[in-house]
């Protein structure tokens, strides 16, 4: 399930992202995304019980969508699966994570993923 968390026309957007995110899940995030109007989003992975290659893909997607906007996408108190997940296929170098409200600890290169 998506949760957009904030109110519709804030300068930042917060979305909250519950159990699977899969190809089917995945799907109605990136609507979320694509129907926001601003570029500065926070998704709170906390209550995400699965992440598949699918999932993880869509967050990348975000995320270049965000830029394409001049925003960021900041991942919010990830999940230990979903931390890992992002390790393993080192998804983690592009993304901006915060661990329970400290800073962003991971820097996206310049010029993204190809």
């Amino acid at each position: 399930m998506i949760l957009l968390a904030s109110p519709e026309g804030a300068a930042r957007a917060e979305i909250v992202v519950y159990g699977d995110l899969d190809v089917v899940t995945g799907v109605e995030l990136r609507r979320v995304v694509g129907a926001l109007g601003t570029a500065t989003i926070e998704l709170d992975l906390a209550h995400v019980t699965f992440l598949d290659c699918a999932g993880a893909r869509t967050l990348l997607w975000a995320d270049e969508h965000a830029r394409r906007l001049g925003g960021t996408v900041t991942l919010v108190r990830p999940s230990g699966l979903v931390t890992r997940l992002l390790r393993l296929l080192e998804f983690d170098r592009h993304l901006l994570i915060r661990h329970c409200g400290g800073t962003a600890d991971a820097d996206r290169t310049a010029g993204g993923l190809t």
